[in-house]
């Protein structure tokens, strides 16, 4: 039973009876349970010699005991804002438990460790949100160390009837009880892997009618958006920005599933709602993908998130083309070819687009290493097949050659550096020239660049009748994974092809069957997949993958035609720890910002230009010393320098020592999730 009790009326009488004692000056002033004396010693809650602290038996004779535990109220509160409207302050009161059994009122002080969600006074335990994103933290009060929590979640809201849908028809949404014969979701996928930080998707499906009403329902456990409106066919959907951008809500209020509902009022009767879940990774997508603008032959870049595609290297008079380009993983330096034909190569630097070196020397498709220091290069090899090619390596800037990669008894092509350095892999190709040839095998060798040679050069992975080219690999963010493509031939157009994922040692291969699309379009666009590309970094809890697909793209891209459907890069998450036999990805999203009356192909994901210190930033890779932390006076992110302390995820590590989160691995030189929750 609770005993009317306060500090006031109980502590302070003990407090003094305890002064006098033991012969203290009883000048020492408290404010109540778990203050701090003012001066002296031996005040209640003191750290001083003699004194005790909250934890303490400080009540004395009194039978109310020594506080063990502190009871917070109201638990594991939902609070709702709806429309941006944030509601008044709610008041949080702790009371505490004594050994002997009494509940005794008690002052300290309150904190909420998600300041981004919403704010508590420390004296008084009130709390409001933010109204900035949903999520859920923890609402603390502490008395002389004692603690007692629970939970406070934000949950955002909205409620969109812009359309002023009549309230007879979205009355029949809930009770409807008959599947609908004609609805078809087409875009996004069932199943697909999201990542913070982009452009929202544009929902599309078939089945509907020009004066069908759609009620529209995307939740998620802090979030909540629910619209009735007429869409048209070919009926599209873009999560509205004004007066605020619902996707980027919905996103960084949401770390895993989101449920989408989307039901069909045809003019008579609704339908039940076709349903999707989709997966909110904690993350932004980093870094630039640099890619090759068919149509204008020429090579531009785009961050995740950009509205649209920056132009980069455009061919220079008398050129024809600039394309089969290869980015260092760091982001600083870019090889490409040009002409086309025989194929000379070049390198350039990211941050200005300035060329640093040019070179009459036949190539093709060419590997930068990751810190941009050499090339790997001569793919075409004069154009015509002898039997036996092989590889030159240089530095960035010559073109005289330090080791020669000659396994024997093919040709070497398409060669793709790891991450740490380490590693080469390549195809090796049997016949044809460097744009078309049908019969090649994976492999990998081992690269010193201390003394330029190559070693343990071997074949990981072989080719079937079906699918005889083994080609375009490509390595995850800690170098152990390598994903690859394989096709009925090099050149993608009309080619069947599909994307694979092996280990280093190739005892493990894999089909990306979601990545693919398997069941989730038709069987036919499955096999449109080609020249994959890993980001450098580990982000989430996975890795990630930007593929060329030609397949459909809702009901924006149809054409099926294999000499003129539209090439496209579309996005992929891999769990960052695959485990052998299961397919680690997931359905795969289109990009959003390329352009869509463009033929986009060869995507290079490498990391952004680096930031100096004092920069802004959102995590330590888009630092060039590898660090992101609070400004002490504006408390903006900023590029710093590590004086001292742990990685948080996405700063620079050298080993998994190194990050501050003990589940969290070094991925690729940063500190990472090791996989999905």
């Amino acid at each position: 039973m609770r005993r009317p009790l306060t500090l006031a009326a109980i502590a302070i009488p003990l407090i003094a009876a305890f002064f006098a004692a033991c012969g203290g000056s009883g000048s020492e002033t408290t404010q109540g349970a778990g203050a701090a004396s003012s001066s002296g010693s031996g005040g209640a809650g003191g750290a001083g010699n003699g004194g005790e602290g909250l934890g303490g038996d400080i009540f004395g004779d009194s039978g109310v005991g020594q506080l063990v535990s502190i009871d917070v109220t109201p638990k594991d509160l939902v609070i709702e804002v709806v429309n941006g409207q944030i509601p008044p302050p709610i008041t949080y009161k702790a009371t505490g438990l004594t050994n002997s059994g009494s509940v005794v009122d008690v002052v300290g002080s309150w904190t909420y460790d998600r300041g981004d969600i919403g704010n508590i006074v420390p004296a008084n335990g009130a709390f409001t949100a933010s109204g900035l994103l949903g999520g859920t933290g923890t609402v603390t009060f502490e008395a002389d160390g004692v603690k007692g929590s629970t939970t406070a979640t934000v949950k955002l809201r909205y409620l969109d009837d812009s359309q002023m849908i009549d309230p007879s028809i979205k009355q029949q949404f809930p009770t409807a009880a008959e599947a609908d014969p004609a609805l078809s979701l087409l875009y996004p996928y069932d199943k697909t892997v999201f990542p913070r930080g982009l452009l929202g998707p544009t929902i599309q499906w078939n089945g509907g009618n020009a004066g069908d009403v759609y009620h529209i329902h995307i939740k998620s456990p802090a979030f909540e958006y629910e619209t009735w409106r007429t869409v048209p066919p070919p009926s599209r959907f873009d999560f509205p920005k004004l007066p605020d951008d619902i996707w980027r809500k919905l996103t960084d209020s949401t770390n895993g599933d989101v449920q989408v509902d989307i039901a069909r009022f045809d003019g008579t009767k609704a339908y039940v709602a076709k349903t999707q879940t989709w997966k909110i990774a904690p993350a932004n997508l980093a870094g630039t993908i640099y890619y090759w603008e068919v149509n204008t032959g020429s090579v531009v870049r785009i961050k995740p998130g950009d509205l649209g595609p920056e132009a980069f290297l455009t061919p220079p008079p008398g050129v024809g083309c600039v394309a089969c380009h290869s980015v260092s993983k760091d982001g600083t330096r870019l090889v490409a070819s040009f002409h086309g034909g025989y194929s000379p190569w070049g390198t350039f630097d990211t941050a200005t687009g300035t060329s640093l070196f040019n070179t009459n020397a036949s190539s093709g498709f060419q590997a930068i290493s990751p810190n941009g220091s050499h090339v790997l290069w001569r793919h075409w090899n004069d154009g015509a097949f002898n039997g036996t090619g092989f590889l030159s390596l240089s530095t960035y800037n010559s073109d005289v050659e330090l080791a020669q990669l000659n396994p024997g008894g093919g040709f070497p092509s398409h060669p793709a550096w790891s991450g740490d350095g380490q590693k080469i892999a390549f195809s090796m190709r049997t016949d044809g020239n460097g744009l078309d040839f049908t019969q090649s095998t994976l492999w990998v060798t081992d690269v010193n660049l201390a003394v330029p040679s190559f070693s343990n050069t071997k074949q990981i992975v072989t080719n079937d009748a079906g699918r005889p080219t083994v080609t375009f690999p490509t390595f995850s963010p800690d170098s152990k994974w390598i994903a690859f493509e394989r096709s009925t031939m090099a050149r993608s157009r009309g080619a069947l092809a599909e994307i694979w994922l092996t280990n280093t040692d190739g005892s493990v291969v894999i089909p990306l069957d979601n990545t693919n699309g398997m069941n989730h379009i038709e069987a036919e666009q499955t096999t449109t997949n080609y020249e994959p590309t890993f980001n450098p970094f580990s982000l989430g809890g996975y890795f990630w993958l930007v593929i060329v697909s030609e397949r459909k793209y809702g009901n924006t891209l149809l054409d099926t035609n294999p000499n003129t459907r539209r090439k496209q890069l579309w996005v992929t998450a891999i769990d960052a720890n695959p485990v052998p036999g299961q397919d680690p990805s997931h359905p795969a999203f289109w990009l959003p910002g390329q352009g869509l009356d463009n033929q986009n192909m060869r995507g290079e994901w490498a990391k952004s230009p680096c930031k100096q210190l004092g920069e802004g930033c959102n995590a330590g890779f888009d630092c060039c010393d590898g660090f992101c932390k609070p400004d002490a006076q504006s408390g903006a992110l900023v590029c710093s320098d590590q004086a001292q302390g742990c990685s948080k995820l996405g700063e620079a590590c050298m080993s998994s020592a190194n990050c501050c989160d003990p589940d969290a691995k070094c991925i690729g030189g940063f500190c990472a999730s090791d996989g999905p929750k």
